[in-house]
């Protein structure tokens, strides 16, 4: 059994480093979406506790997890600081679409099988595209 936990705990810490590189790469990737450096690292503790395991997410257990003594810095964030949200949608778009190509090209066989929500939390079905 203990060969069985071992292999499981360093899949488990394999995992969670490729994740942080991840998003530290995203982050970089996002820097030139901000005006502000300040801003930039606030949307990145903001990101961190999105991805985070919190059970409850709301400002204060983001301003919480992200060292805050508050949620304004995020409310700041989300509501009134200068940073080029089409570009950043745009950025995050590309960094998934390479991050699903590369799953693709790992899995051999059987396709890569994606599940969307929406807002309303219902599961949305995939239609093929014409043509």
């Amino acid at each position: 059994m203990k060969t069985t936990e071992s292999k499981a705990a360093a899949a488990a810490r394999i995992g969670a480093g490729l994740a942080r590189r991840k998003q530290i790469e995203l982050l970089e990737r996002l820097k030139s979406c901000f005006a502000r450096t300040g801003t930039w690292q606030q949307a990145g503790k903001y990101v961190s506790a999105l991805v985070s395991e919190l059970p409850k997410r709301n400002g204060w257990t983001i301003a919480e997890h992200a060292g805050d003594r508050s949620p304004d810095r995020t409310q700041r964030l989300l509501n009134r600081a200068a940073w080029d949200e089409s570009a950043a949608m745009s950025e995050i778009r590309r960094f998934a679409a390479e991050g699903l190509d590369a799953a693709a090209r790992r899995r051999r066989r059987g396709g890569l099988v994606i599940g969307a929500i929406d807002e309303t939390g219902q599961e949305n079905r995939a239609r093929p595209r014409p043509g």
